[in-house]
């Protein structure tokens, strides 16, 4: 009897060297078919959820990131060692701040100069409409890692554009005094420089000749400081950042497709994001891979905007009517709501969606553990992070027009799932301003058409 404990004791011995070594085999050993099968037994034997949040974290919507259009723009541009370009900081919701961002990256590389990448000014926590609070003198913020993740936008950039040199700071050049008193740029105010004519219900603050930016500012730089009696570092400061100036539109398809993709969402909140994913399985009867695409007939992720906002956004009652009527159009039953509504309206949009067999959850429904505390700490900005991530993988999406958010995701999905062009909308009611077979964006013709011809998603 006193054999058998150690005869047990020598099996688990051998069983822990066994898996072992199957678990070596899967990960590094094994080629084709052999390998994908033994992949396939091993994950089972993995606890679920964290293996759907590995899947999540280690693969994007459309696939890796493609960087041949980025690296022939920066290789097609001439760099001057020591011109450096800072930005004030970005205003506004999650996407216009990323576009600002962007646009600072795009100004940066268009001139050839070096960069200093803007902060985030973060909008008031008392009064949602107020993006720019206490706003005199120069804007300051947080760092970009507050939204998005900086170690991958680095390693990203050194890829496929190491011409563009990133600074931490302004403090890398403290015994530069010469930084301190730098040329002023306002896009805006560049000679020569066109803007596209004002279409009914849009700013028309885009620069009509995006080619021809990185010219225009560095003659007019050049008359403010001669470049033979210029020193280096030379420093241009632009105040303020615009987010939608630049026509990405006009940008090659390589490159417009992966340019927004260089700032990705920081990845505590794509974990987050992904542990919510992984429980609308539970919630909505799902098997969402997020190795795959799409699958349409998933849930639809509905955007409402009636929390207080700079913009004005249609009445609640239009909003969930044109939300309503997309989801029964296409014959779903279970929405995910994002940020956006006030509590009340929340609630009686899932009453009337209740009222039509429809499933309404939100981000509150689907969170659990120790998540709850680290969603329960986000800012209303860092919770829109959140719903980015999980719209991207819903079957289909809808929001208004006059949404810099919207707009960002239904032009991401419609690089990741589906082609430019007309879209069969014949089974939708509702004034619609946008339409592809993923998303759909309702308002008045026009509205929202600046976000559409620059955002980069």
């Amino acid at each position: 009897m006193a054999a058998e404990p150690y005869r047990l004791v020598h099996y688990l011995r051998f069983a822990f060297v066994f898996l072992f070594l199957l678990w070596v085999f899967v990960q590094f050993g094994g080629t084709g078919d052999n390998r994908n099968q033994y992949t396939t037994l091993f994950r089972k034997f993995r606890d679920q959820r964290a293996v759907f949040i590995s899947d999540f974290l280690n693969h994007d919507v459309n696939g890796p990131f493609k960087g041949d259009g980025l690296a022939d723009l920066c290789s097609d541009k001439k760099w001057t060692p020591g011109l450096l370009l800072t930005c004030d900081a970005v205003p506004g919701g999650v996407a216009d701040v990323k576009n600002g961002i962007l646009t600072c990256m795009r100004v940066a590389i268009e001139i050839g100069a070096e960069i200093i990448l803007p902060e985030i000014k973060l909008r008031s926590t008392m009064d949602l409409s107020d993006i720019t609070p206490h706003d005199s003198g120069p804007r300051r913020g947080e760092p970009l890692e507050h939204f998005f993740d900086r170690a991958y936008l680095l390693n990203t950039m050194g890829q496929y554009c190491p011409e563009l040199k990133i600074h931490d700071s302004l403090n890398d050049f403290f015994d530069e005094p010469n930084v301190l008193t730098p040329v002023k740029l306002d896009l805006y105010k560049v000679p020569g420089v066109k803007i596209a004519a004002n279409l009914p219900g849009s700013g028309g603050k885009l620069v009509l000749e995006g080619d021809r930016l990185g010219k225009q500012i560095m003659d007019m730089v050049d008359k403010k400081s001669p470049p033979k009696s210029r020193k280096y570092p030379f420093r241009i400061d632009m105040r303020p950042t615009p987010s939608y100036i630049m026509p990405s539109f006009a940008d090659s398809p390589p490159l417009r497709k992966y340019f927004g993709r260089l700032l990705r969402v920081r990845p505590d909140l794509r974990a987050l994001a992904a542990g919510m994913l992984f429980n609308i399985q539970k919630a909505f009867d799902l098997v969402i891979d997020p190795r795959q695409g799409i699958d349409v007939d998933a849930f639809v992720g509905v955007e409402l905007r009636t929390q207080p906002d700079p913009l004005p956004f249609p009445p609640y009652a239009v909003q969930a009517s044109d939300a309503l009527s997309y989801v029964l159009a296409n014959n779903m039953s279970q929405v995910y709501l994002t940020e956006g509504a006030t509590d009340d309206d929340v609630s009686n949009f899932a009453e009337r969606c209740r009222d039509f067999e429809v499933k309404v959850v939100t981000k509150d429904d689907l969170v659990e553990g120790p998540d709850v505390l680290a969603l329960a700490k986000l800012s209303y900005d860092e919770r829109f992070l959140v719903d980015y991530e999980i719209t991207l993988h819903a079957g289909l999406f809808t929001g208004n027009a006059q949404s810099s958010f919207a707009w960002s995701v239904g032009l991401r999905r419609e690089f990741a799932f589906g082609e430019p062009g007309a879209a069969d909308s014949s089974h939708l009611n509702g004034t619609l301003r946008w339409h592809s077979p993923y998303s759909t964006l309702y308002g008045k013709q026009h509205i929202g058409d600046d976000f559409r011809r620059a955002v980069w998603p």
